[in-house]
């Protein structure tokens, strides 16, 4: 019996995909009953995909290797009058499905000596598909959006992104140092808006800067940041070894150590003008210290950063800002109830937030206590009177 057709160079289809294929294959020629090739209509072509799919099948189920005998026997296609005109019909149907990736092969008594008659077989080492595998920034990628997925409360994402990153990354020595699971919000807690960066005209550059720091908190490789800050805007420059990237508050942040705090800080990314990574990528600058709990820290209180010393602070919260006491105010917190108010005294070491807050009350948080916080705040209010004290000037000489 002759040998299949040499499969090298084919690529191999699922089972799944096979019928498609076969249909298309099919409606190109036919076969007649003396084995010379006729026109087709639909019914013949619905047969001829019928009886590649079946000779597929037939093959894959067999536990040993099937002579073209027992193949005859199966499909009238291939019991003709003519014994060489059937033979001929079934090499034009295996050559079809060796095109389509189909792996048969023909196995002689002499490769297999349990074997009487030589027959076909299907390989099925190469007729399965191959495994998806992915490199370490794709999965970083991956990770990074299935953690959107857990900053959104609700729904059943959280479970299914985690049993997807399982099966894809599953055969990897391990997983990149981006957190993959992040404490649900309660219940009742607003929607979460998803913060993507913009592609616009003015920042073009965003995309590249998001890439740059994935890529060295993966590899441990330190970056050096150009940072606006969001109070004053003005630009600094910074050294990090950045520990993790985090998803918090509708937006991207980096944490790390801080080479010019000599401490651990976190930064926005939008807020990030340029990042350049050091060089020798597969050499780290760092590693992330053992006890650094990347989703405590995601999870912390903005009230509880340390971006400057502490100072003592009291404040007067009325019953208008009452959701605030549900805050974590940090360990040394002291909250007494006065009246129709409560006071809440606490180290404050992040006065550049605690002065946004109270701000944004309009009067429901009063500072009975901590000078530095106070001056910020008075502060706030004169660059605010200062930048609209012209408006009204101009609005009288409108008028």
């Amino acid at each position: 019996m002759p040998a299949a057709k040499s499969t090298k160079g084919k690529v191999a289809v699922k089972p799944g995909k096979f019928a498609k294929a076969v249909t298309k294959v099919s409606a190109k020629s036919a076969d007649r009953a003396d084995g010379k090739p006729g026109k087709e209509d639909a019914a013949s072509r619905g047969d001829r995909s019928k009886r590649l799919l079946d000779l597929v099948m037939i093959l894959l189920r067999a536990r040993t290797p099937v002579t073209y005998r027992e193949i005859r026997d199966q499909f009238v296609s291939y019991q003709t009058l003519n014994v060489e005109a059937g033979l001929r019909a079934f090499e034009r149907d295996k050559a079809e499905l060796l095109d389509l990736g189909v792996p048969i092969r023909y196995v002689t008594p002499d490769e297999d000596d349990s074997l009487e008659d030589g027959g076909y077989v299907i390989d099925m080492k190469r007729f399965k598909m191959p495994e998806v595998r992915l490199t370490a920034d794709e999965i970083s990628a991956l990770v990074l959006a299935a953690s959107v997925a857990h900053a959104m409360p609700g729904g059943t994402y959280p479970k299914i992104v985690d049993l997807a990153l399982r099966k894809l990354a599953f055969d990897l020595p391990e997983l990149p140092d981006t957190p993959t699971e992040f404490p649900r919000p309660a219940a009742m807690s607003p929607t979460v808006l998803v913060h993507f960066p913009e592609k616009s005209i003015s920042r073009p550059e965003l995309g590249e800067i998001y890439s740059t720091l994935e890529a060295a908190t993966r590899m441990h490789k330190r970056v050096t940041l150009t940072y606006q800050t969001a109070t004053t805007g003005m630009t600094s420059r910074r050294d990090l070894d950045p520990y993790a990237m985090v998803y918090r508050e509708s937006a991207w942040l980096v944490v790390g150590w801080c080479h010019l705090r000599h401490e651990v800080r976190s930064f926005r990314v939008d807020r990030i003008r340029e990042a350049v990574m050091a060089p020798k990528p597969k050499s780290p600058d760092f590693e992330r210290p053992a006890d650094f709990d990347v989703k405590a820290y995601a999870t912390r209180s903005p009230w509880t950063f340390a971006s400057e010393p502490p100072e003592e602070v009291q404040l007067a919260i009325a019953a208008e800002a009452a959701e605030i006491l549900n805050e974590d105010f940090g360990t040394t917190a002291v909250k007494r109830v006065d009246g129709n108010r409560t006071l809440i005294t606490f180290d404050c070491t992040n006065p550049e937030f605690a002065a946004s807050r109270v701000l944004a009350a309009k009067g429901a948080i009063q500072v009975m206590r901590g000078d530095r916080l106070r001056a910020r705040i008075s502060d706030e209010l004169a660059a605010i009177d200062e930048r609209y004290a012209g408006y009204s000037t101009l609005d009288g000489a409108l008028s």
